[in-house]
């Protein structure tokens, strides 16, 4: 059966991790393995950054079919590994929003296409309560 780690975490409880030397897990054997591998991990997300292409850059869609075009291109780029998932994510919030924007806008434009068209307005006794 194996042991587990009898170190203590930084929340104070016991480590639950399988021990390996000294009764000790491999991360607390060694501390510097921790300190290194988050290197390792910080100096590999740097150096795909930095493999990214620029990205032209992007007028603010007006319509919905614009919404629509850059949100496939976004998805695009997720699965290419060009954008970041979060960065995907945040821009998609964003999309929906400017969407239920745009709708709204065309709802009062034709609101106040058909009231023109109609002459339906305020009428003048009305106009000051």
């Amino acid at each position: 059966m194996n042991a587990i780690c009898k170190a203590k975490t930084n929340a104070g409880e016991r480590c639950r991790a399988v021990a390996v030397k000294n009764g000790l897990c491999v991360l607390h054997a060694d501390p510097n393995l921790a300190a290194e591998m988050g290197r390792k991990s910080g100096k590999a997300r740097r150096s795909r950054e930095s493999r990214e292409q620029p990205q032209p850059e992007l007028a603010p869609p007006q319509t919905a079919q614009e919404v629509r075009t850059a949100l496939g291109q976004f998805i695009s780029d997720v699965r290419a590994r060009r954008l970041d998932p979060k960065v995907a994510g945040t821009l998609g919030y964003l999309a929906n929003v400017l969407l239920k924007s745009i709708e709204v806008s065309d709802v009062e434009e034709r609101l106040a296409a058909l009231e023109s068209g109609l002459g339906a307005g305020v009428p003048q006794d009305q106009e000051g309560k």
